[in-house]
Formats: C-alpha cells, sequence, structure tokens
C-alpha cells in the first residue's frame, strides 16, 4: 500500500499500518484535535502531514512548532505573537505561528517538552480557540487544527507531574500510536526498496536492488531508530554501492554484527547448528577470510574457530 499527496508518500504493507493508515485518511476531513504517539523515528511527522494534506484544510497552512528547539523564553512569542514594545527586543509586532496556522492545521512535534505555564496558556487555546499576543489586550480567535506528538508516555508524564493532566486529554481526542519498525518487519523491504527509488533519482548512483543475504539482515535487524534509521542506512549504501545490486558490504558495521540478523528476517526457522554455522560463515565473508578478526568478533579463540570451521565444512 502507498499514500501519496503531492511529494508525501507513505509506505506500508504491516496489518498494523495498514489499518492506521486508513483510520488517518478517515479523520481528514474532521476537526478532531489529535495525537500521535511513538518512538523517534517512526513516521509522526509523515501522519500529521497525511492528516493535514488529505483533507478539506489542505488548501491552509500547515505550521509546525518543534518544541525542543524554541528557547523556552522564545516560546511563548514564538506561538502567540507580540506587540511592538511587549519587551525589551520587541521594536515591531508579531505575527504567532497560531494566527499563521489560520484555516489550517498547527502541529505540536514533541509536545512534551512544553513548560507547565506554557502548557496552562495552551490549553484555553486548545478549548476556546481564542487567545491574545504578548503585551495586547485585543483577543484574537483562530480556527485551527490541533495535532500533536510525544516520543514518550504521556500518561506517565502525567503521572509524574511533567504534563497537565487537562492538557493532555484535550490533545488526545482521538489518540493514534505508531509501532515500531520491529513490530512491522513486513514493511522493512518495502520501505528500503522506496528508500533506493529515491535515493537512487537523488544521488544518481548505480545500486537497484539488494542481494537476497543483504534483505535477510534489514529485515533480522532490531532498528532501534525506527524507519529514520533505515533510510540513512539505504541511502548510506546506495552511496556505498559500486554496482546495481547492493551488497553486505555497504551496510554499516552495527547492522552487519547483530546476530540476530541472520535468521529473524528469514522465511523459516533455522536450528541451531544451521545459526551458527550461518553466522561463521558471514563474519569470515566479512573480513576476507581472516580468522584472527573473526575470532575476536565472535567472541572464541583462533583455535575454536578452525574447529567450528572443519565441523562445518567452512574452507
Amino acid at each position: 500500500m502507498k499514500v501519496s499527496r503531492g511529494a508525501l508518500e507513505i509506505v506500508a504493507v504491516s496489518p498494523a499500518m495498514i489499518e492506521l493508515v486508513k483510520v488517518v485518511e478517515r479523520l481528514a476531513d474532521a476537526r478532531s484535535t489529535v495525537l500521535l504517539a511513538g518512538e523517534s523515528g517512526t513516521g509522526k511527522d509523515l501522519i500529521a502531514h497525511l492528516l493535514h494534506y488529505g483533507g478539506a484544510r489542505s488548501g491552509g497552512p500547515l505550521i509546525k512548532v518543534h518544541c525542543p528547539s524554541i528557547p523556552e523564553d522564545l516560546l511563548e512569542s514564538e506561538l502567540f505573537g507580540h506587540e511592538r514594545g511587549a519587551f525589551t527586543d520587541a521594536s515591531a509586532t508579531k505575527v504567532g505561528k497560531l494566527e499563521m496556522a489560520e484555516g489550517g492545521t498547527i502541529y505540536f512535534d514533541q509536545v512534551q517538552d512544553l513548560s507547565l505555564p506554557l502548557q496552562a496558556k495552551l490549553l484555553r487555546v486548545v478549548e476556546e480557540r481564542r487567545f491574545e499576543r504578548l503585551g495586547a489586550t485585543r483577543t484574537i480567535e483562530v480556527d485551527v487544527r490541533f495535532v500533536s506528538s510525544a516520543n514518550v508516555d504521556l500518561r506517565r508524564a502525567v503521572e509524574q507531574g511533567s504534563f497537565r493532566d487537562d492538557l493532555y486529554h484535550r490533545l488526545s481526542v482521538v489518540p493514534l500510536t505508531l509501532p515500531p519498525l520491529r513490530e512491522r518487519r513486513e514493511d522493512i523491504v518495502p520501505l528500503a526498496e522506496h528508500f533506493l527509488a529515491r535515493g537512487r533519482e537523488h544521488y544518481q548512483t548505480p545500486a537497484r536492488t539488494f542481494e537476497s543475504a543483504v534483505l535477510d539482515l534489514l529485515k533480522g535487524y532490531r532498528w532501534p531508530g525506527n524507519v529514520r534509521e533505515l533510510r540513512s542506512v539505504v541511502e548510506r549504501a546506495a552511496l556505498y554501492a559500486q554496482h546495481g545490486t547492493i551488497s553486505s558490504a555497504a551496510l554499516p558495521a552495527h547492522v552487519l554484527e547483530e546476530p540476530r540478523a541472520l535468521w529473524i528476517g528469514r522465511s523459516r526457522h533455522l536450528s541451531l547448528r544451521e545459526v551458527e554455522e550461518a553466522y561463521i560463515r558471514f563474519v569470515l565473508e566479512q573480513f576476507g577470510g581472516s580468522q584472527t578478526r573473526a575470532a575476536a568478533v565472535l567472541g572464541i579463540s583462533r583455535k575454536s574457530l578452525w574447529e567450528r570451521r572443519r565441523r562445518f565444512g567452512i574452507p
């Protein structure tokens, strides 16, 4: 399944992601406030874009507020704007991001980083769709849709006192959780092929396909950085590739050296003997047959490695 909205493309094969995309498409025309939850790199930004550009508000602006990147003392002015003379450096009137989002969507990325005082002020805006610029008395009403994301458990943040309970409930009218890539391995190969096609077009590399062993490695790796990490690995491999097919030599060491990657992605369960033999062959191949370097990676002595090679018939 591939969903395209202009330059936006979402690739999904796993049942969890297909269902999520269908829900998002149903919500796109609504005004419902949406909270996106999930680990870093799972694609929350893409879903926020699909919510906006897939619905009735696509003709309006999508204004993103990356909460961690704006200094605390400037964030209130960035959101609400200010009048000239509101504070020392306010030499001119400034329109805030809430006004800029009129008729569209405002997206609070990593909303958990907002301070408690600012959370209180945001609560009023979410509830009433009105606010005042700093230094002003005139109330401004806005027609915006609120979408937020968090890469931490906001319910736990509420319990710990770092996030307001009332704001959490206002932001999570429709909560959507993006599963990590390790829980939707069916998406790994389609995503990798998608990123390779984009990388080939962008970087003008010769790489067009992956060796089957590389696909096994990609499917078996844990992907702690999720889709963002997969994209980086594939783009790097495309740049390093010398031919039309990407081999394991183009993958970074941390992907190559994870033993689980040798069998998790396989279509059938392997015996312990098959796993051991496959991994030894793989490590030897990566180090050009060097017994010393392979033994160091395997965590065994050179003698033990030699005995295993003889047992498995590895030349």
